[in-house]
C-alpha cells in the first residue's frame, strides 16, 4: 500500500462525490451523525479520534469519532458539525465535509450517518470533558496496512458479536468506530 498523500485525499473526495451513500431508514432507532475527521500534518494524513469519558452511560471509555444524536429538525450534516464543535472545539465553519459513507446500524439502537471531513489545520482542541477526556490522531497509513483490521468478538447483553479492531500501540479502535474506519479505508483503496 502506498502512502496516503494529498493526491489520494483528492481522489477520495472525487470518489465520495460520485458514490451515493446507503441511507438506512429504521424509525424505531435513534438517528446520529458522526465525522471521521482527516487532519493533515507534517508527516501526512491522520484521523482524529476521541476517548470518551468512562462515566458516560453509553459507550463510556471507548474510542470514537466526534458525533452524536440529531436534534429535532436538524440535518445529518448540521448534527455532525455541531457535535464536533461541542465535543472537541473545532468550529463548524473550519471543517470541510467531503462526503458521506454508508449508514451503520448499532446494536445499541442507533442508525449512524458517517461523514468524512477535513480539518485543514491543527487546532487547540477544547474538549467537553464530561464527554471527551482525550483526543489523538492515528496516521491513515497505519490504519491501511495489510495487517489491519483484526476481527475479534465483543460481549453485549449476553451475546457475542464480531467486530473489527484496529490496533496502534496501546490504542484499540473497535465497534462502530472501527466499522467506519473500515468503510473509509476501503473507499480510499478504490479511489
Amino acid at each position: 500500500m502506498k502512502s496516503v498523500d494529498d493526491k489520494a485525499i483528492e481522489s477520495l473526495r472525487l470518489h465520495l462525490s460520485r458514490r451515493p451513500a446507503v441511507a438506512i431508514e429504521m424509525p424505531e432507532h435513534r438517528r446520529a451523525s458522526v465525522i471521521a475527521p482527516l487532519v493533515r500534518g507534517r508527516d501526512g494524513w491522520s484521523l482524529l479520534f476521541c476517548l470518551r469519558a468512562a462515566s458516560l452511560s453509553a459507550h463510556g471509555g471507548q474510542i470514537s469519532f466526534p458525533g452524536g444524536a440529531l436534534e429535532t429538525d436538524e440535518s445529518h450534516e448540521d448534527a455532525a458539525l455541531r457535535e464536533t464543535e461541542e465535543e472537541v472545539g473545532v468550529p463548524a465553519g473550519s471543517i470541510e465535509l467531503i462526503g458521506r459513507l454508508d449508514d451503520l446500524v448499532t446494536i445499541s439502537g442507533y442508525v449512524a450517518a458517517p461523514f468524512v471531513g477535513i480539518i485543514p489545520e491543527r487546532f487547540e482542541y477544547v474538549l467537553q470533558e464530561r464527554e471527551v477526556v482525550k483526543v489523538f490522531e492515528v496516521p491513515l497509513d497505519v490504519l491501511m496496512t495489510d495487517n489491519q483490521p483484526h476481527v475479534r468478538y465483543v460481549a453485549y447483553q449476553g451475546r457475542s458479536y464480531p467486530t473489527y479492531s484496529y490496533v496502534h500501540g496501546e490504542v484499540d479502535i473497535w465497534g462502530l468506530t472501527a466499522r467506519m474506519v473500515k468503510q473509509l479505508t476501503d473507499v480510499l483503496r478504490l479511489a
